[in-house]
């Protein structure tokens, strides 16, 4: 997908990065488990009229097989450390969702972000 073609609705991100393994949420590691030459990517989801952080999706692509699996982790800061102040993150993510593969990275990524769009599990953005 070219950059031409990019028209952000509420939503934008830069460009995936390739992850180790390491990095990777467990559920999507689970949710891969077992498949063989799976690489990861990952990017943070801003939002596009206010340019702040949403959070990020991580995604589990086997280019052989032609699928992909994405997780969306929300940046949520429910408080912060009495002693230090420092915030406290919440580690979530949604649920792992498998969809077929293309070839292109940037466009698995805008299929895993309409999905959690019409799936309603996107942050609440307000314009």
């Amino acid at each position: 997908m070219d950059d031409e073609d990019f028209v952000p609705r509420r939503m934008m991100w830069p460009p995936a990065k390739e992850i180790d393994v390491s990095e990777v949420h467990p559920s999507l590691v689970k949710a891969v488990a077992g498949s063989r030459g799976v690489e990861f990517f990952a990017t943070y989801i801003l939002h596009a009229a206010l340019a702040y952080q949403l959070g990020h999706i991580q995604l589990a692509i086997d280019g052989t097989a032609g699928e992909a699996c994405g997780i969306f982790l929300p940046e949520r800061i429910p408080g912060a450390y009495p002693v230090n102040g420092d915030p406290i993150f919440v580690d979530e993510a949604t649920e792992p969702f498998k969809f077929r593969y293309f070839g292109d990275v940037e466009e698995a990524i805008w299929t895993y972000s309409e999905h959690l769009e019409k799936s309603g599990k996107h942050p609440r953005m307000q314009p």
